[in-house]
């Protein structure tokens, strides 16, 4: 009996250290992503918006008195442009360009409080986009709940 015992204990530690070596370069996930719902390619906003896509970045051209649209890129180095002017009723389109899964959320992680309406509630994956229409003249602080060092600022004015 203590034979097999013994046998079990030498091929389990066995086990344990070919493990340990097959592991030992390989890096963890920066991020959790279990259990993160995905969301639809455009996740929508909370005003309505022009049809057409008519330019990026804070430079957008005007239609109605309202921009139409302002573009938010987000790398394996951050959003980019940050901070984005644009006006009250600009929809801005956040774009996922990195390797990790994106999720925009308005400050404080975890909590979404400043503006809760502005959280894409889900997951969006590489080449996915999430919009989100500014209604309120401010300041605007997000991140990606996924990756919450990850951060930018929309400031939306008149």
């Amino acid at each position: 009996m203590n034979n097999k015992l013994f046998i079990g204990l030498v091929v389990l530690s066995a086990g344990v250290l070919v493990g340990w070596y097959m592991m030992k370069g390989q890096q963890a996930p920066a991020v959790n992503t279990e259990n993160v719902p995905e969301a639809p390619a455009s996740a929508g906003s909370n005003l309505g918006a022009p049809g057409s896509f008519e330019g990026s970045g804070s430079g957008g051209v005007e239609k109605g008195g309202v921009q139409a649209r302002s573009v938010v890129t987000l790398t394996n180095t951050g959003f980019a442009p940050s901070p984005v002017t644009v006006k009250v009723g600009t929809t801005v389109t956040f774009v996922n360009e990195s390797t990790a899964i994106m999720w925009v959320a308005s400050d404080p992680h975890p909590a979404h409080t400043i503006l809760p309406e502005f959280d894409a509630k889900a997951g969006i994956n590489r080449g996915g986009t999430y919009e989100y229409t500014f209604a309120k003249v401010g300041t605007w602080t997000y991140h990606n709940h996924l990756n919450p060092s990850a951060k930018g600022t929309v400031v939306v004015t008149e």
